[in-house]
């Protein structure tokens, strides 16, 4: 599973088998090519392009979307939370509804919204409205808070290195194939900068990989997941 990010005022973060073909690389692509020449791309055009892939999508709600914000503002801040849950040594509290109206563009039936207030052993809170169409049969309350959560870690280990130690935010062309090429070679060499890191400054409490298993682990991880035999 690979969840790229595009970052700006619409936080989009497809979710799914990206193994799925030039389809899925052509959706990526979009998303950093708005993101290469720093503009936000149309919050309905990226949640339709995603959906047309058979792929789901977790968006941070804010006043990017006025209506629907204040409705699940109105709605969830006078509740209870539904679920309070420790996340290592966070105290996590979730409001979950899955029956909110799209708006005019959407082709979405409802929309799901959950809420969160994240309590830091500090005392600090961190809140956020996410939306997605994940049905809650499928996927939890908790599994979308960490689904939330990892937006987090793909923007701090992925871009950020991308941008600051591999120049990725200078990139020459604005052309879909050539964002799409420099940004494979990109993740490949960060992919293969950290496998080094990973086998000979040894951080961590892993074991000493040798090389032929970091390039197993490598191949592994880009494979579709199989479904689980259940017969």
């Amino acid at each position: 599973m690979w969840n790229p990010t595009a970052l700006g005022t619409a936080s989009i973060t497809p979710v799914g088998d990206f193994s799925a073909g030039p389809s899925a690389n052509w959706a990526a692509a979009l998303l950093i090519m708005w993101w290469a020449m720093g503009t936000t791309p149309p919050l309905p055009f990226c949640l339709h392009e995603v959906g047309d892939l058979g792929l789901q999508v977790i968006a941070r709600l804010k006043n990017n979307l006025p209506e629907l914000f204040a409705a699940a503002q109105q709605r969830f801040l006078p509740q209870a939370p539904q679920q309070v849950f420790h996340w290592g040594e966070d105290r996590v509290e979730i409001w979950d509804a899955d029956d909110f109206d799209p708006w005019e563009t959407l082709r979405w039936k409802t929309v799901r919204v959950i809420r969160y207030r994240q309590h830091k052993p500090s005392g600090s809170v961190y809140e956020a409205y996410w939306l997605t169409d994940f049905p809650r049969h499928r996927v939890s309350s908790r599994a979308l808070f960490r689904m939330a959560k990892s937006r987090w870690e793909i923007e701090n280990q992925g871009f950020n290195d991308a941008k600051h130690r591999y120049g990725f935010e200078h990139i020459c062309h604005h052309q879909c194939h050539s964002l799409l090429l420099v940004w494979l070679l990109t993740c490949l060499a960060m992919t293969i900068e950290r496998l080094y890191r990973i086998r000979y400054l040894h951080r961590g409490t892993h074991p000493i990989l040798e090389a032929i298993e970091l390039w197993q682990l490598l191949w592994l991880s880009l494979s579709r997941p199989l479904p689980t035999d259940t017969s």
